[in-house]
Parts: C-alpha cells; structure tokens; sequence
C-alpha cells in the first residue's frame, strides 16, 4: 500500500498522505515522510484548523509555521508547501496560473466550514485580491468520508436546503454545487471516487474520526 495518492491529472505537484505514512499531526513523523521524498519539510506551512471559513494568505516569512484561526490558506509563492489535515473532511487543493502569477490554495471543508462560506470566502479573495478567471481554476478534491457512511441529523435539510435520504449527507454534492456557481468548469475538478477512496469504510488505508474518534489525521499539500 503506498504511503500517498495523487491525481495524475491535476497540473500542480501535490499529494495525500495515506495511514501508511503515520499521523501527520505528528512533527517527527511528518519530517520523516517529507525527508522520505527529498522534500524541505521547513518550507511548510499548516494551519490550526477550527472549522471555520476563514481564509488566510501566507508567504515565504511563514515557511515552517501553523497560521491561527483559520481552515484555508492561500499563497503566491513558489517556494512555499501549503497543507490541510483532515480525517473525513474534504481537503481541497486548488491551482491556477496566468502570464502573472501562480496560485495555490489548500482548504479544510466539513460541513461548518461549507455552511459558513468557506468555499465563496476563497472566490472572493481570488477575484478581488488577483483578479483570478474562475473558470481557469483547477481543484484537487482528496479521499473524504462518503455519501453513504455519513449520516446527519435532519437539521442539516434546513442549513443547506436540501432534502436528505436516510440522513445521509454528501460534503462533495455541496461542494461541486458551490463551485459550479464559481463558475468552475467540470473539467478542471480532479477528484477521487468518494466510494473507493471513503476514509470511513476504506478498511486501513486512511484515518476516520467518525469511526473511531481517532486524533490522527492525513495531509494533503500542495
């Protein structure tokens, strides 16, 4: 089993750690899997997730630190690795590129951050800080719990205006949705097959906090 997964297809050099790599909120075993890869683990940067929507730009000055408050982070430097831990939630990584500047992001989304705008609160700052064509946008949606294993309470059909089969609730039928109005084009959203790669069910291969209310989480970066 591999220690991380990637979407070929997506443009920007990234990856998913998988359990086989260790806890990733564990520093000695994070810098060993960087170093694993010839990877400078100093030129990371993490946030403190709180599940939030709040969004911050970092830059080289915060290499090899964790931004407070915040599930979303954002960066114009190339010489930076930005990165989410998530354990069913959706890490989301995000790639565009013009004749001026190329961007990354890498977000947390579960479902506090999708009702409280997360994903419009990155749009917003791509268009009015940088004047991003949306439709040039590339989005990496990594391994996250699935429709099936994620069952809610129905307060959730008001949050989101939805109608819930079964208490069932699915984070990547929001989140295509949200970006869909981005105006993001289908094509240029890499994701995994939410049933094959489920963090809940997929037996050894990921972390689950629903299943085991475990601390350990994956990485994804970008």
């Amino acid at each position: 089993m591999k220690n991380f997964i990637s979407n070929p297809y997506f443009p920007k050099k990234h990856l998913t750690t998988t359990s086989v790599a260790g806890n990733m909120k564990n520093k000695k075993i994070r810098n060993a899997f960087f170093d694993s890869l010839n990877l400078n683990s100093k030129n990371l940067v993490l946030a403190k997730q709180i599940h939030s929507s709040n969004v911050k730009i970092v830059s080289i000055l915060n290499k090899g630190t964790f931004i407070d408050n915040c599930d979303g982070l954002i960066t114009t430097d190339k010489n930076i690795k930005i990165g989410v831990f998530t354990a069913d939630c959706v890490p989301m990584l995000l790639f565009y590129a013009d004749n001026i500047r190329v961007i990354k992001a890498a977000i947390h989304i579960g479902w506090k951050g999708l009702y409280n705008n997360i994903i419009e609160n990155i749009f917003d700052i791509l268009k009015s800080k940088y004047s991003v064509k949306t439709y040039k946008v590339k989005i990496y949606i990594g391994p996250h719990i699935c429709f099936n294993c994620y069952k809610v309470d129905y307060n959730m059909e008001t949050k989101f205006n939805i109608k819930l089969i079964n208490n069932k609730f699915s984070l990547s039928r929001i989140i295509y949705n949200k970006l869909k109005i981005m105006c993001v084009t289908e094509n240029n959203i890499f994701a995994f097959d939410e049933a094959k790669y489920c963090t809940f069910h997929t037996k050894d291969l990921f972390f689950s906090y629903r299943k085991n209310h475990t601390y350990k989480r994956i990485l994804s970066i970008i």
